[in-house]
């Protein structure tokens, strides 16, 4: 079964476009009928097919409808895809009610708030390994929320990487009951996303957090279905510290049904819990590598049943998140669990030595398991109360990757220099916004500062200011600031220059099947992250200077403005985040970022077909 949403990316009329859902397997007018009381809807009205003759075109175009396919709706005679009336020839009885595909109303709600009530949306459930998951159904989608990938990282399995869950029904409903429904917590952590500061996070945090949501606009009837969608895992970012997979910044539904592929959400251990690497060769790190690989692996396993292909498996990743793309591209331990990568905003990934992650919290934990080592310590942090291990993280900021010799060896950068052979090759993408910094230093600096080494030495070292000083590089004048010269820096030292090096090395070793890279140059600033108000223009003046602020990119990747109750500024917010997904949803089918012209007519993109008749994207080569 489809659920067709004719997504055309204007996100303030979503709950008032039309909604269906097709069923395949072919069924009489009677059993049609009955299929959908079944399901709480009716025969969609025959006058309401139309809306959908992209959709069923798209369909025959992808082989999973024949040409010129009739339906049941709700008429006596069966329906053409393009709404009209088709008359049956009256010779044989059997000719009078043959079976067909149908379609059916969709009446579910349009999901639009972060606190979302899902106890009274229909139930929807597949079989995957041999148990039931049930989740439920949207406006948009088909919603799968709290699925376990592994077991709780909790007690003894504190500090060890990831056990495989046991086998079990699942409810991904987010419902307790039909009257308390919450989605999964967040992984135990500190900062505004942990206390809930913008009512972004209602679900509370815990220790016991290793979930990922699934939203898919497709479920087959067997997971050896043709008709499989190309898969895109997310990874959220946070600086390792913070974040969830459930934040509604990432809800699946607006790029599912555009991009017409199955999008899964997940979480990972943060701070302490998931990057603690102790000079013991006991508490070894790297225990958020392993959840995400985990995750992917469950991927591989179980979701050619939510309708998606595990062998066209899309990592993504933004900021942190952007770094834990670098992370698996360069781990032999997540060798064939996907096929194309994207790194947005990621640098180059980040990582240390077990020696230099002992200097780092060794101290600290000194003060809670004193006197002990190896297993005697590992022992102490397992028994210590989740908040005193939290605790330590508010003097302990830097949490990375761990040159651990199993998940991770080296430096990204020489990973890549070293060919396809010393990376995971797959169809590779990165970019970044201009103006990163802006955001990332938040009120650390002031716009109207006015001596830029004075400024540049709050957010960078002594050294470095005079080096940049001292290169004559940055010219301030009255477009180039203090500020602005400031935000540049500092982008360029913790992001660009780093994704750049990345890039360069794995182009010259042809590390990658293809590389393509971007800047981008249109943002919109998340509704709770924008320092000075700077980072998004005034609705209807697209001329207003603003800076293209990290995370600016977030919308349009998802198209989940209307959860935080964003206006279009103008006409080009939406254009321009249907191209986004266009792209994304093009190479995550094929590996290639601009989307077919074939298929884009077909689906009536006409924007963005519009817009790739004028330009294509090259890949990167050096």
């Amino acid at each position: 079964v489809a659920l067709l949403f004719n997504n055309h990316g204007n996100w303030t009329s979503f709950a008032d476009e039309p909604s269906a859902l097709l069923f395949f397997d072919p069924a009489t007018r009677t059993q049609a009928s009955s299929t959908c009381a079944n399901h709480g809807e009716e025969l969609l009205p025959m006058e309401k097919v139309a809306s959908f003759e992209h959709y069923l075109a798209y369909y025959e175009y992808q082989d999973q409808l024949p040409s010129d396919q009739l339906l049941w709706a709700n008429a006596d005679d069966p329906v053409a895809s393009n709404g009209s009336k088709a008359t049956l020839p009256t010779a044989a009885n059997d000719r009078l009610d043959p079976q067909l595909p149908f379609l059916c109303t969709n009446s579910a709600p349009h999901t639009h708030r972060v606190d979302t009530d899902f106890s009274d949306h229909p139930r929807t459930a597949i079989r995957s390994g041999g148990h039931e998951i049930t989740g439920t159904r949207d406006h948009l989608v088909f919603r799968f929320m709290g699925i376990p990938f592994a077991q709780p990282p909790t007690g003894s399995l504190r500090f060890k990487h990831p056990n495989e869950r046991e086998a079990g029904n699942v409810d991904a409903t987010a419902c307790k009951s039909r009257r308390i429904c919450y989605l999964k917590p967040a992984c135990l952590q500190n900062g505004f996303f942990g206390n809930n500061d913008y009512g972004l996070n209602p679900w509370g945090t815990s220790e016991d957090c290793l979930y990922l949501n699934v939203y898919t606009p497709y479920l087959p009837l067997n997971a050896s279905s043709k008709a499989a969608k190309p898969v895109i895992f997310w990874i959220h970012g946070g600086g390792n510290t913070g974040g969830t997979g459930a934040d509604a910044t990432f809800d699946g539904g607006s790029l599912a049904s555009r991009a017409d592929v199955v999008v899964v959400t997940i979480n990972h251990r943060l701070n302490i819990f998931g990057f603690l690497a102790l000079a013991d060769d006991v508490v070894t790190g790297n225990y958020a590598l392993a959840d995400k690989i985990a995750a992917l692996e469950w991927v591989k396993a179980h979701i050619a049943d939510f309708g998606g292909d595990p062998e066209r498996v899309t990592i993504i990743g933004q900021s942190a998140g952007g770094s834990s793309v670098i992370d698996l591209v360069a781990s032999p331990n997540a060798a064939g669990l996907f096929s194309r990568a994207v790194s947005m905003s990621g640098g180059a990934g980040t990582i240390k030595t077990p020696q230099e992650g002992e200097a780092l919290a060794g101290p600290v934990i000194a003060e809670h398991c004193p006197n002990v080592n190896g297993t005697e310590r590992l022992a102490c942090l397992q028994d210590l109360p989740a908040t005193t291990l939290l605790k330590m993280t508010e003097t302990l900021s830097s949490w990375t990757t761990t040159d651990d010799g199993v998940y991770r060896s080296g430096s990204s950068v020489d990973c890549a220099a070293s060919g396809a052979e010393g990376v995971n090759s797959v169809h590779y993408m990165a970019g970044f916004l201009p103006d990163e910094g802006q955001s990332l230093l938040g009120e650390a600096i002031e716009p109207d500062a006015k001596d830029f080494k004075d400024t540049l030495k709050k957010v960078v070292n002594e050294g470095t200011a005079d080096a940049v000083i001292d290169s004559g590089l940055w010219k301030i004048d009255d477009e180039l600031t203090p500020y602005n010269a400031t935000i540049n820096v500092y982008t360029m030292q913790h992001l660009t220059c780093h994704a750049e090096e990345f890039i360069a090395a794995a182009a010259t070793s042809s590390a990658f099947p293809s590389i393509h890279v971007y800047n981008m140059h249109l943002a919109y600033a998340l509704s709770y992250y924008d320092p000075y108000g700077l980072c998004t223009f005034p609705v209807g003046k697209p001329d207003t200077p603003y800076y293209k602020c990290h995370s600016g990119d977030l919308y349009e990747v998802f198209g989940t403005y209307y959860i935080f109750d964003q206006p279009v500024r103008t006409t080009e917010d939406v254009h321009h985040t249907v191209l986004v997904q266009d792209i994304l949803g093009a190479f995550a089918r094929t590996g290639n970022p601009n989307p077919d012209a074939a298929y884009l007519a077909v689906r009536g993109y006409e924007s963005t077909l519009h817009a790739m008749e004028k330009w294509k994207w090259p890949a990167y080569t050096r």
